[in-house]
């Protein structure tokens, strides 16, 4: 399938999907969330992908909305339609996905660019990568789950002050608060990310996509629920074919091999 705004590779169970919009630092437009959308819909729907990661072309990850092509006589509903179509259709989903996505920011990740970094499952930033919540200086509140993704990772008092300031961080200040799981030189940023993913997409896909959804309700369910719907999964993962293959070859002491899930 072909986009008008990514690039799309898929090779050894991993589908790398390149933000391709490089003459305006990949800033975000309809389109760009039209291909977004199905994109993920391919994705959800392919067993043959076990891993994504996101990145961007040229010197950005992704520069946030293209003020350039926003209508500023727009109507505030048809605003909030539009919006809340791009959390239905994209967002949302690419939360939601069942298979682990490797944000990988080779520069500039600022407003909702920095959101969507935050969406994915595991964020490997570039030296060169920098980050903002950028709002503030709009006159505007983050969106695109900011809100939410952020405090979830840097806690409440530090997320208040990332989006009150709307200043600028590192790739280094943002590993230190825990936003980036990695920090590498630019050139070792796609090799880096790459082999991550496939070691993850070598990984039981079955097992892997139970990892994610309970983990993503972690924060919001008690303990009483997290321990029955760990019960629930683990359940389903004992009768699966990845548990009996995983057993077998602990056994035959070789690296096991995991059928895609169906």
């Amino acid at each position: 399938m072909t986009y008008e705004t990514l690039l799309c590779d898929v090779a050894e169970g991993v589908a790398t999907l390149t933000f391709n919009r490089p003459e305006v630092l990949n800033a975000t437009n309809d389109q760009f969330y039209k291909d977004m959308s199905a994109f993920i819909g391919r994705v959800a729907d392919d067993p043959a992908i076990r891993c994504v990661i996101l990145t961007g072309a040229g010197r950005g990850f992704c520069a946030g909305a293209d003020v350039r092509g926003m209508d500023p006589n727009r109507p505030p509903l048809s605003k909030r339609r539009r919006h809340r179509w791009i959390l239905s259709t994209v967002l949302g989903p690419l939360i939601r996905l069942e298979k682990p996505v490797i944000a990988a920011v080779n520069g500039v990740a600022v407003g909702a660019g920095m959101n969507i970094a935050l969406a994915a499952d595991i964020l490997i930033a570039s030296e060169a990568a920098s980050f903002s919540q950028i709002f503030a200086k709009m006159g505007l509140v983050p969106d695109l789950g900011g809100l939410h993704l952020l405090t979830r990772v840097v806690g409440l008092n530090k997320a208040k002050e990332l989006c009150f300031t709307a200043r600028r961080i590192s790739a280094a200040e943002a590993l230190a608060l825990g936003i980036a799981n990695e920090v590498v030189a630019a050139d070792a940023l796609l090799p880096r990310a790459t082999a991550l993913a496939r070691e993850i997409a070598a990984g039981p896909p079955f097992a892997i996509s139970m990892m994610k959804t309970l983990l993503n309700m972690s924060s919001t369910a008690t303990l009483e629920q997290m321990l029955e719907y760990e019960s629930y999964a683990q359940s389903l993962a004992y009768v699966s074919g990845e548990n009996a293959e995983g057993a077998l070859a602990f056994k035959e002491k070789r690296a096991p091999k995991f059928a895609p899930a169906e």
